[in-house]
Parts: C-alpha cells; structure tokens; sequence
C-alpha cells in the first residue's frame, strides 16, 4: 500500500455540530444509478447513491431526495437513527485516493429531516494520512448495559466508538506482542484495553507502524444474541471479536480463505443462535483465495462456502442469505448457492450483474443495488421476478442517448439506449459503425411513454464484438420517426 501525505490542519476538541434542514419535495426516480448501501428503518427503504441519499415509502414510486452532490461510503440505520458517511475521491500526485468528509446523523423517521454533519470526526488517524485516514467503511451501533456504542471501521483511522451519538470518539486499542525476545509465537488473545488517544494520532499507532500497513480496517458489526454483544472487526489481517473484555483474531490458519475481511454479517437463523458470515480477500501468499466464510460458534472456528468470489454485503431472510459479489447476486438456502438474475419482465430489462454492491430485506420485498441501478422483488425472497429503478436523463423531443459511454462489455456489462415514444408499438435499434456499416439490429415493442430502453450487451448475432471506437445507432420509433445518437465503444 502506498503511503501518502495530507497537508489538513484542524483543531483537537469535540467535532462540531451542524444542524442542516432539509425541505425535499417528492422525486418521480432514483437520483444516480450508482447504488452504495441501502438500509430499511420500518417505514422507508433508503439508499444511498453516487449523488446524494433518497428515501421511499411507496415502493419506488417516489423518492425524496438528501445532501445531493454528496457520494457515501456507508449508509446504516439504528435506534430510530440513519447513519451516513460521506467521501470523495482526491488527488493526490497522479493518484486518485478515496477521503472521509464526515458524518451525517438524522432522524429517521421525521417528515422534515434535519442532519448534523459531524465534522471533523474525532476518529484518530495517521498524521501523514490525515482526513484519508478518516473515511469511514463501515458503522455500526452497539447496546450496553451502560452507554451505547457507535462503532466506525476507518481505512488507516482504526476502530473508534462514539457513546454520545457521534459528538466524541475514542480509539480501541489492543495491546498485546506477537512474539516474545526469541521469536516465538504468543497467542494475540489477550485483555481488551480501551483508551482515548488524542485526535492528532492514529488508533492502533504503535501496532501499525510496527506491524506495517497491513491492519486496515473495512468493516465492523455486532451480534445482540449473547447477553454481552460481541463486536466483530473486520481488517486487513484478520478478524477481531472483542467480547467483554477479552478479544481474539481469527486469520487464515482458523479457516478464512484470505487474511483481509472486506465484509461482516451477522444472520439470526430461524432456529435460533448466530451465523457471522465474511468476505474474505486474498493477499496472494501463501496459498490465500477470496471467498465467503461463515463462523457458527462466535469467530473462533471458520468455514468456507465459496472460493473466487468477492462479496460487498450480505442480506437475510429467515434462514435464506443473500450475497451481493463483484461477479453477481447469489442466494444460498442452506443446501446450495446459485446465482440470481435480476429481470424485469415488465419492462424487457435486465440488470448487469457485475458490481453487486448492497441489498436489505423491507418486509416481504429484497432491494438489490449496484453500479447499474436499483431493484426490488416482486415475489418475496423466491427473487425470480423484479422491478428495475434506473435514473434516466429526460430527453428533449425527437431525441435519444446511450449510457454509459464510454461502453466496455467486461466493465459495464450493458448499455442502455434511451427514447420516448409517442405510439405503442414495434421500435426498431440498428447499430453502425462510423462507415455506416451496420452491426447490430433488433426490434422490440414498446408501450406509449417517455424514456424508454433498450438494452444491448455488446454483441453482434454471432456473439462477436466490435472494434474500439465510435459507434452510431438509430432508433426507429413506432411512428416511423428516427433517432440518431451515437456512443464509444471500448473493450
């Protein structure tokens, strides 16, 4: 990992509070198909997107819009609260590197929300990484007897917890050797020591800087099952259960397949009990492969149920788990894990499943997002039939678009041809190259509306595709009126 300053100076006190009303008026789409998390309070399904937040409680019929502009690295909702973490991507030299912007915290459930953006965090953080260190993968909110706790995984800021809501933060810091003076190794379980480190310093400091950058930390959740919840920890070497005040890690040689953790679940099968499932990623050494684990005694033993896949979220139903993975949306029942497609018969539609990033349970419905768009279940958790949310340009009369363009099939999966139709019926779509030569050709019947699609993966009718370049297309509508349009083409 390559290590990176910031010249960001703040001030060492409690964040500051700021109070920001928000006046929505319903919204008829999503307001960006790049979907991050979704999270479900009992009465609105929320997302989170490459362009703000947005709420529903009409199935996706509506939508209120929250803090556009803003892209989010977690989303999470708790104890009649939402939880948002903001970033954004920085230059920094000639590389692009991901930066927390801070935390945004509201009632759920009110009809005028207010946010207070937490900046800037009293998470602790590497000097020379400063507000990089900062930017939160993961949160989650943990009961007490006495306080209850948010806790915040940060990438190079450490696990920190918050007992007052976000206001303050303080660092968990373990302190214990890997080895002692002849080189032998002593077991990392040990008592947990809890301070608060000053914020001009990083969590974790001296197990960092003497262990390296290898103690990323990218997801944290608890398990309420036991009378004293046990907080799962998530990091770049191995996983961290903390109950009471004794921790131990689990690392591959206890069953992951790799010794990063991007991911952490905790389901509650109907039959009582909890089952932490993870994602593990690989370091490329010793025999390491990414895959999904599963612990069901408490993380001291793990399991694999699948290798060569790299999961993002997980989702339950009952005894049913859904994975949300790079390479697609699977589901397993415990006897087998398939992979689900997500069509839309309605609307002749169906969602790349490459980039599967979030999904929740609202009630009897499964929301699925992506780098794509939205989707919800129409049958439940069975999955075999959907309604597709896409964001859609309005296009001016007589006019069309593609997206995205530039189009790669190995990265997009799917373009989408935008039209409004004024007549129900056969629409035509003919792709060219620049010479005129066609390429592709399809027809479809499309009912009366605005902002219709087609769909085109990329291929021509023997599966081929085309060259790297510009490429136009031509829809002819019902009415006999044309569209052109044209996109760029990349493999």
């Amino acid at each position: 990992m390559r290590r990176f300053c910031a010249f960001i100076i703040f001030a060492v006190g409690l964040a500051s509070a700021l109070p920001i009303s928000v006046e929505v008026e319903p919204q008829s789409q999503i307001p960006s198909n790049s979907i991050g998390d979704i999270t479900y309070d009992g009465e609105y399904v929320w997302i989170s997107t490459g362009n703000g937040l947005a709420r529903t409680r009409d199935g996706g019929a509506t939508w209120e819009y929250f803090l556009d502009g803003h892209s989010f690295s977690v989303l999470t909702y708790a104890y009649g609260r939402i939880f948002a973490a903001s970033s954004k991507d920085t230059l920094w030299g000639t590389d692009y590197y991901p930066m927390g912007t801070g935390l945004w915290i509201a009632d759920a459930h009110a009809d005028s929300v207010v946010f207070q953006h937490l900046r800037p965090w009293q998470m602790t953080f590497k000097n020379d990484t400063s507000f990089f260190g900062m930017l939160s993968y993961d949160i989650c909110v943990v009961p007490t007897v006495g306080d209850t706790y948010v806790y915040s995984a940060s990438w190079y800021g450490g696990l920190a917890r918050s007992p007052d809501w976000g206001l303050s933060w303080e660092n968990v810091s373990w302190i214990y050797s890997f080895h002692d003076e002849f080189g032998n190794v002593i077991s990392d379980s040990g008592t947990v020591v809890w301070e608060v480190i000053p914020e001009n310093q990083d969590s974790l400091a001296d197990f960092v800087e003497n262990e390296g950058y290898d103690d990323l930390f990218f997801a944290v959740a608890v398990d309420t099952s036991e009378s004293t919840p046990v907080v799962y920890s998530g990091t770049a070497s191995g996983i961290f259960a903390i109950r009471g005040d004794m921790f131990y890690r689990s690392l591959p040689e206890d069953g992951l397949t790799g010794s990063w953790t991007v991911a952490l679940a905790v389901q509650y099968p109907d039959s009582g009990g909890s089952v932490i499932w993870a994602s593990s990623r690989s370091t490329g050494e010793n025999g390491e492969t990414d895959g999904i684990c599963y612990s069901a005694d408490g993380g001291r033993t793990w399991d694999t149920l699948a290798t060569g896949l790299i999961c993002w979220n997980f989702a339950f139903c009952g005894d049913t788990v859904f994975f949300l993975c790079e390479q697609g949306f699977y589901r397993f029942t415990g006897d087998s894990l398939e992979q689900i497609t997500i069509t839309d018969r309605q609307q002749n539609l169906t969602l790349p499943l490459d980039q599967m990033i979030s999904a929740t349970v609202a009630g009897d419905t499964v929301w699925v997002g992506s780098d794509f768009g939205l989707a919800y279940s129409l049958d439940g958790c069975a999955c075999e039939d959907f309604h597709i949310l896409i964001h859609r340009e309005s296009t001016e009369a007589q006019k069309t678009y593609a997206f995205p363009s530039p189009f790669s099939p190995h990265q997009h999966g799917t373009i989408f041809f935008v039209f409004d139709n004024p007549v129900a019926g056969e629409v035509k779509l003919e792709i060219f190259d620049f010479a005129l030569d066609k390429f592709f050709e399809t027809t479809q019947n499309f009912p009366k509306g605005d902002e219709l699609m087609f769909q085109w993966d990329g291929r021509n009718a023997d599966g081929e595709y085309p060259a790297n370049g510009i490429y136009l297309y031509r829809i002819t509508l019902s009415d006999g009126t044309e569209l052109w349009g044209k996109f760029a083409f990349m493999q």
